[in-house]
């Protein structure tokens, strides 16, 4: 493509979105993002936050993990259970 021609375009393009801009728009930018840095919260107050989110996956992960555990260790006695009747059966059917 034309480099000159991609130049002119991007103009074009530029001068067309600056013209939709009220004026002052950089200044109220600007102006908002100091006021939004001066009311960020504090350095312990997203420490805390992120502990807290923290230690409420790991209680939900811990939930989940015993819940799962609990489930499968009922599924594999009920097998084994299963097992050792259908072993007894075979052994007094053989005596």
């Amino acid at each position: 493509m034309n480099p000159d021609l991609e130049t002119r375009h991007w103009r074009d393009r530029q001068a067309h979105a600056a013209s939709r801009l009220s004026p002052g728009f950089a200044d109220r930018v600007l102006r908002m993002a100091r006021v939004s840095v001066e009311a960020a919260p504090s350095v312990l107050g997203q420490f805390l936050l992120g502990a807290a989110t923290a230690a409420a996956c790991a209680v939900v992960v811990i939930v989940v993990h015993s819940r799962v555990t609990q489930v499968q260790d009922q599924r594999t006695l009920a097998d084994w259970q299963e097992i050792a009747s259908s072993s007894a059966d075979d052994l007094s059917q053989a005596q």
